[in-house]
């Protein structure tokens, strides 16, 4: 049999539909589940004014349950051969008699048991109770009372459907009692209409208009832009994210093309797409090549109307307000420089113990002009990349980004750019923002480059300096995503220098021009800010590469994130060498011996005396040692992390006769300690690439 259940409510919103459908389906499954109510198919659909679990050929009743339950120990259930009270109270519990009691062999022991039998009920009659469960357990991250009830819901639940083989299942939530009923389109179909079948339901509101998958209204939305788009000759600017969005705010999509004055293309484009998508969730369109905005819009309405002129009339009329604002803001911005907004970051606190957007401005100026040094990056872009940060939160004084926040850095470049700044300066500005998530793109500019990491870097320093760090559950100040932002960077564009030299950059810049903020011992801080960094260079690195692999590379050195990833590439590639296997095996016994002579505090011999060498095993490794350590400091200068994993790999055979055939452990305490100093020699080798002790077998 079919079950449409179906949670009718007052205009939800768009952000809470989806996780409610989530919670809604899982519920369902964990407690048919554990009701032993079998199901072929169950599946989520949502408008703004419903969420509804649609199930197919779920079963008319549970299945039977036979099973075996254990109960107390043989010699406590029976005393010679007469059942005791022990045995009597479980067959009662079991509903059994005594007679059938049973024994069984367990871990434990002897133990009685019985077989049970439990006939199952038919569905209709869990299905209330079941029903109820969910819609009592739905959370959503903001809920309200109304009316006189104490229940809490996201809106106000005004029907309830749940039909089950075409019969009413008994629901109440809220004074709402369940019926076979829905509802259409809150204008277009008001009307209620009866429900026996899934198809039922969903045929019955397309007539109703309403399409009650919100996959099929995301591909009406996008098929109605793009239409509009190509009848005008543009190109739609996607935007999955608003298209999601409008998705669960209407019922039925239907779409028009807006045209708004071309003297409001004077604006940068992203503050048109922002005034027009963070008010009235517009779509923009660009022309043929989707180089700039054109002046028309795409908009989603709701409703079906016969005057399509009224809808046009109405949301032009909206829209030209919105722009004529956005316009307001930009010719008010534009008659203070950039420059004078810098002193005036002093009255806007970034976080009480790091001082004002002034503060970290200028730490940014300095530590980004360090950055540009150290990187070699030449005079010019030293010189952008100290203006840039300087620059880089004056932008959050203007009008415009006081409307809409998420033109940070957008604005300052246009801004910057209009006061004929550098336009190294100006894209730096932009770009100190990048990458803002995983896939997003890094700074394209030398100087852009810079100020990213001094900025995100600043962060970092300053948060850690006084102790805000993310826990797993929290992390306000987004300091993951700028650690990851810091590796990208570092990686694709290929700027060899260490986390730790980045990070005693940052706090040098911390001491000299905010003495005394910084809480912690200053190398502790480092160490715990590059340690914070290299995790989310592993979480990154094993999307790709097996964990062991990574972790070999990151113990060996974890500073330097461009030759992290290059060596794990290669020791991934090479572990698959019949050779490195065995090697790694045979360099645990080098870790585990050394490491047991660190334990007991065992002295040891500075260097390897190689007239103390007295094996022909020893004196090999000793020769094979020096000749790898030769070819492996080649390698690395010329960062030919191949050849240096194939260079340590060749030393398999030389390590397996020197376990195989010399004690390490000798009674004669100077071969002891030159043995162990041979040892400790090629740990040293190995670290240089890997600590390959750390690959599983």
């Amino acid at each position: 049999m079919q079950l449409i259940f179906e949670i009718g409510a007052e205009e939800l919103p768009a952000s809470f539909c989806e996780p409610a459908l989530t919670q809604i389906e899982q519920k369902f499954r964990e407690r048919a589940d554990e009701l032993r109510i079998s199901f072929d198919s169950a599946r989520t659909v949502s408008t703004p004014r419903r969420l509804t679990l649609l199930v197919d050929g779920l079963a008319e009743k549970q299945s039977d349950l036979e099973e075996e339950r254990t109960g107390p120990p043989a010699n406590i259930a029976f005393k010679d051969g007469e059942p005791t009270k022990a045995a009597e109270g479980f067959a009662r519990g079991q509903g059994v008699d005594v007679s059938d009691l049973y024994t069984v062999d367990t871990d434990k022991g002897e133990y009685i048991a019985a077989k049970v039998f439990e006939e199952g009920q038919p569905t209709a009659e869990l299905l209330p109770e079941l029903l109820e469960e969910i819609i009592n357990g739905l959370g959503f991250p903001k809920s309200m009372r109304w009316a006189d009830r104490t229940e809490r819901f996201a809106r106000p639940v005004r029907w309830i459907l749940a039909v089950a083989g075409g019969e009413t299942v008994p629901v109440t939530y809220a004074g709402v009692e369940s019926s076979n009923t829905t509802r259409g389109h809150r204008f277009a179909a008001p009307e209620s209409f009866e429900v026996s079948s899934i198809d039922d339901y969903l045929d019955g509101l397309r007539e109703a208009h309403v399409i009650a998958d919100p996959a099929e209204r995301r591909e009406t939305i996008e098929k109605r832009l793009a239409e509009i788009a190509e009848d005008i000759g543009g190109t739609l600017v996607q935007d999955p994210a608003l298209v999601d969005e409008v998705a669960f705010l209407i019922e039925e999509p239907h779409a028009i093309a807006i045209k708004f004055g071309d003297e409001y293309l004077e604006l940068p484009d992203e503050v048109l797409i922002s005034s027009m998508r963070s008010h009235q969730r517009y779509f923009s369109i660009a022309d043929e090549e989707g180089d700039s905005l054109i002046s028309v819009c795409g908009v989603i309405y709701n409703t079906p109307v016969r005057t399509p002129e009224q809808v046009y009339d109405g949301n032009l009329r909206v829209l030209k307000a919105r722009l004529d604002d956005a316009r307001f803001f930009w010719d008010k911005d534009l008659k203070t420089p950039l420059d004078a907004l810098v002193d005036k970051l002093d009255d806007v606190v970034w976080l009480k113990k790091l001082g004002s957007m002034k503060d970290r401005s200028e730490r940014m100026s300095k530590l980004a002009g360090a950055i540009a040094n150290e990187l070699g990056l030449g005079e010019h872009v030293h010189t952008a990349a100290e203006r840039g940060a300087l620059l880089s939160k004056a932008d959050l004084l203007t009008d415009m980004v006081g409307e809409f926040p998420d033109l940070q850095g957008v604005m300052g470049r246009e801004y910057a750019l209009a006061h004929d700044e550098d336009a190294d300066v100006a894209h730096a500005i932009y770009e100190q923002y990048l990458p803002k998530g995983a896939e997003d793109d890094t700074p394209a500019t030398p100087a852009g480059a810079a100020v990213a990491l001094a900025e995100k870097i600043d962060a970092l320093t300053g948060t850690f300096g006084i102790g805000l760090i993310p826990t797993s559950t929290s992390d306000p100040y987004a300091l993951r995503r700028a650690a990851l932002g810091v590796i990208r960077i570092l990686q694709e564009r290929e700027y060899s220098i260490g986390l730790s030299r980045l990070f005693e950059l940052s706090v040098e810049t911390y001491e000299e021009l905010s003495p005394g903020v910084l809480e912690k011992d200053h190398a502790e801080l480092v160490d715990e800010v590059v340690d914070f960094a290299a995790t989310r260079l592993k979480y990154q690195l094993t999307d790709e590469y097996p964990t062991d692999v990574v972790d070999a590379v990151l113990a060996a050195n974890k500073d330097d994130v461009l030759s992290v990833q290059d060596r794990v590439a290669a020791l991934a590639e090479l572990r698959d060498e019949p050779d490195f296997e065995p090697l790694a095996i045979g360099f645990k016994r080098v870790v585990n011996i050394l490491r047991k002579q660190a334990e007991e505090q065992a002295e040891l011999a500075e260097s390897v005396d190689a007239e103390l060498l007295e094996e022909e095993q020893e004196r090999a490794l000793h020769e094979a040692w020096q000749e790898a350590a030769g070819e492996v400091d080649s390698a690395l200068a010329e960062r030919d992390w191949r050849r240096a994993c194939g260079t340590l790999i060749g030393l398999k055979a030389p390590v397996d006769d020197f376990f195989d055939n010399v004690m390490v452990m000798a009674e004669d305490e100077k071969l002891r300690q030159n043995r162990i100093a041979l040892l400790d020699e090629l740990r040293e080798l190995f670290m240089k690439v890997a600590d390959i002790s750390k690959i599983q077998a």
